[in-house]
């Protein structure tokens, strides 16, 4: 199934007009799926995301699986295809979208998002905490945002922190038990859940950095990398420029 959205002023602020989502369930069928590769990845050049319960197996979303020769035979042809018409896949690998009832079969990552070159500058995250439902697929979340558009990182003036009022705060901090048993995902989730506590009570402590008149809020630390390395480039080139008497 196909949904077109069309946007006249331009989508994200951008020319295209048209954003399209393709919605796709695929049904094993013996050595087969009900959807093929070339149907599922078209090629397109407005912004275009593929999604749907794939009933797929591959390394890419799920590195730690042991797959059989029939998983990669039914797979590869659908993530090459992907590939071919420039489709990224947006799942964060190792984070199971279908938990089954039965104990005896094992999580899987079956919910796969795909998106092409002209969405993905928008892609801001994928994330599957919302409620359980009463299927075993967990219900899933794609966020995208004009970059320009969004809220530039708050900067914290680390030279002003009350580390004499945060440090009893930390010693008094009251975390949660590791996993007995842990899982990567389980181990994650508890690494995480701390490192937010942690943060949260030191940033919560500290003064904000006034913005500037001058401050980009466009900026990021990959323009900042490209920036030195455009100067650290300039000057090598000048460096090693041939004289005009020896050219």
């Amino acid at each position: 199934m196909a949904v077109n959205f069309h946007s006249p002023e331009g989508l994200f602020n951008t020319s295209h007009n048209l954003f399209r989502l393709y919605n796709a369930y695929s049904i094993p069928s013996g050595h087969t799926r009900s959807v093929s590769p070339v149907d599922l990845f078209p090629q397109h050049d407005f912004p275009t995301l593929v999604l749907g319960d794939l009933n797929l197996h591959h390394s890419a979303s799920d590195p730690t699986r042991l797959l059989s020769n029939y998983d990669q035979f039914i797979s590869s042809p659908y993530f090459d295809q992907a590939s071919a018409q420039l489709f990224s896949l947006l799942n964060t690998p190792v984070v199971y979208t279908r938990c089954p009832f039965p104990s005896n079969h094992r999580p899987a990552d079956l919910d796969l998002p795909f998106a092409n070159t002209a969405v993905l500058p928008y892609f801001t995250s994928w994330n599957p905490s919302l409620p359980p439902t009463s299927s075993d697929h967990t219900t899933l979340t794609i966020i995208l945002s004009t970059p320009l558009l969004k809220p530039p990182p708050k900067g914290l003036n680390w030279r002003y922190t009350d580390w004499d009022h945060i440090s009893p705060l930390l010693a008094d901090l009251t975390l949660a038990v590791s996993p007995v048993l842990p899982t990567p995902h389980s181990l994650d989730l508890w690494f995480d859940d701390c490192l937010a506590k942690i943060t949260h009570l030191i940033t919560s402590n500290t003064t904000s950095k006034r913005a500037s008149s001058y401050s980009k809020p466009w900026w990021t630390p990959e323009l900042t990398q490209l920036r030195c390395i455009h100067h650290h480039t300039s000057r090598l080139m000048r460096k090693n420029q041939p004289s005009p008497t020896l050219a």
